[in-house]
């Protein structure tokens, strides 16, 4: 299992150490095993582009000393390049680049990263370039670099959505992110949490590039450290071991004690309040969902102004916090409003939940409702703190008119990817706030989505309106809020398909405890926000012998 914010094991030429480099064979491996890749382009004699690391053939075919530049594709299909590496690849041949393209459009499994390495182009070449990337649809998968910043603007101007990488040290980064050229950063130092989440913020995609075969190379707390700082990917000549080290729970969370009491810290006082009179959101702040980015905790949260019979609206806003207690909220809120008259969402947008971030842009995934039912869509921003755009598409997700979901919306979970696919638990309702159900979505790009069955994975029976989940090293734990909050339990699950009910959740607070975001990790402890009179505040899981008041 990989969670969504696992990075993506970016494999340098292709499995090099178990495949002969640059080869459809080593490619397709990678495909199969989820994984990205890099490869090499260079300009034949007759001006097409194929993938070869080095100028001279000699070194990964059976040919005499000779160069890419001097021979046609003709002359390149005739030699063997798989021989010097094993007998077995004797069919190898030096792929064109549009074969590749081809071969990752087939094969791919989810997310992916392909990494295209500029060794040597004309500009006839480039033309080419951009053109076999938008022929397989590839330009959110694949980003293009080490040619010259000349080059790159060029590219850039083919198509504005090409995407170009480059190499960037620490030094660098500031002067790099503002000249605004690159939309994927190849940091070769280290990073840190600090410097992922700002490049994330500015909406570019974060790889870590180590590649290289010595031992140094091969160091796995290296590879952990990048891993937890919040990278998207790695480039590596050691993808299957750096990816076996992260599975080596690589920043697993602690286990979530049902022994434990939740506590509200601090003690009868909102984190998140009501603004003052006028603003948008002076009536109620409620329905939390809780989102962590480097040292930055993210709060997703919906508010109203006035009564809906004075003309009242329910909006979505964001408040930033590095401490889970002080919270600022976002000059711009709110982010998303109800649709316009007649639109699907245009009675309320409200319960933002489940964001994660693909291929470069953050996905909102949120409950709308006109005067016939309640349905899912989302919202997308390159920045987390946007602009957001509702997707065209929307509603993403749509009510069975027929079936126990007639009425569709957001729990605050996240979205959790399993073997390539996306996951979303939803709450259903054959009647709006009745007869509800935990049911379960799945997607391969999150704009397309169906159920995995027609039945819910957590019957009616329970009228669970609100199921708070979080994905710890024992699986996945679920805070359930029954239409009676009396009857508040924990759920487990393995895989989000089978669940079984665990024991009472026991929480302490100055007012009944209602809407309870997703459990998130503070300073180490378990905590939720969740609402209570229309405002936001805090608990921290403690041990129950430790639970106190104040």
């Amino acid at each position: 299992m990989c969670s969504a914010t696992d990075p993506i094991p970016v494999a340098h030429r292709g499995v090099l150490r178990h495949a002969p480099e640059n080869t459809l064979a080593g490619f397709a491996v990678c495909l199969d095993l989820g994984m990205g890749f890099e490869l090499d382009i260079r300009t034949t004699k007759d001006g097409y582009l194929v993938v070869l690391h080095d100028d001279d053939v000699k070194r990964t075919t059976n040919s005499p000393s000779r160069s890419v530049r001097d021979l046609t594709l003709k002359e390149l299909r005739t030699l063997d390049a798989g021989s010097w590496f094993d007998e077995a690849f004797s069919d190898a041949r030096i792929p064109t680049l549009d074969e590749v393209l081809s071969l990752v459009a087939e094969r791919k499994r989810g997310q992916t990263i392909i990494a295209l390495n500029v060794k040597q182009l004309t500009p006839k070449g480039e033309q080419k370039l951009v053109a076999l990337v938008e022929k397989h649809k590839l330009l959110n998968e694949s980003f293009a670099f080490d040619q010259s910043d000349e080059v790159s603007r060029r590219l850039k101007a083919l198509n504005p959505a090409f995407r170009i990488g480059q190499n960037v040290n620490r030094k660098s980064m500031n002067v790099r992110l503002d000249e605004g050229l690159i939309d994927c950063f190849l940091l070769t130092s280290t990073p840190t949490k600090e410097e992922v989440s700002r490049l994330h913020e500015s909406g570019k995609q974060v790889l870590f590039n180590f590649a290289g075969e010595s031992e140094a190379r091969r160091n796995k707390d290296i590879w952990k450290r990048a891993a937890q700082a919040g990278i998207d990917g790695l480039l590596t000549d050691y993808p299957l071991e750096c990816r076996a080290a992260w599975r080596e729970k690589i920043a697993t969370p602690p286990s979530l004690d049902p022994r434990g009491i939740w506590v509200e810290t601090p003690w009868g006082k909102p984190v998140i309040d009501r603004g003052l009179k006028g603003a948008w959101d002076h009536m109620a702040v409620d329905n939390p969902y809780v989102h962590q980015e480097g040292e930055t905790i993210y709060c997703f949260y919906e508010a109203q102004d006035k009564p809906f019979a004075e003309r009242g609206s329910e909006a979505i806003g964001i408040a930033i916090s590095k401490d889970g207690v002080s919270w600022k909220k976002l000059p711009s809120n709110p982010i998303l409003h109800p649709g316009p008259k007649d639109a699907w969402d245009h009675v309320v947008s409200k319960l933002p939940a489940g964001l994660i971030r693909h291929r470069g842009i953050y996905h909102l995934f949120y409950s709308g409702r006109d005067q016939r039912t309640k349905q899912i869509g989302i919202a997308t921003a390159a920045n987390l703190l946007g602009p957001w755009t509702k997707s065209q598409g929307n509603p993403v997700f749509e009510s069975n008119a027929v079936n126990w979901d007639k009425h569709l919306s957001t729990h605050p979970t996240p979205v959790f990817e399993i073997d390539g696919r996306f996951h979303l638990l939803y709450r259903g309702m054959q009647k709006r706030y009745a007869n509800q159900g935990v049911g379960i979505a799945v997607s391969t790009d999150l704009l397309h989505w169906e159920r995995l069955s027609n039945t819910p994975v957590i019957n009616v029976r329970q009228e669970i309106a609100s199921m708070a989940v979080a994905e710890t090293n024992t699986g996945f734990v679920g805070i359930s809020q029954p239409m009676n909050l009396a009857n508040r339990t924990y759920w487990y699950s393995n895989d989000l398909h089978q669940w079984h009910q665990g024991p009472p959740v026991n929480f302490r607070s100055s007012v009944r405890a209602e809407t309870i975001s997703n459990p998130f990790l503070s300073d180490g402890k378990w905590t939720v926000l969740y609402e209570q009179n229309d405002r936001i505040y805090r608990a921290i899981l403690q041990p129950s012998a430790n639970a106190i008041q104040n």
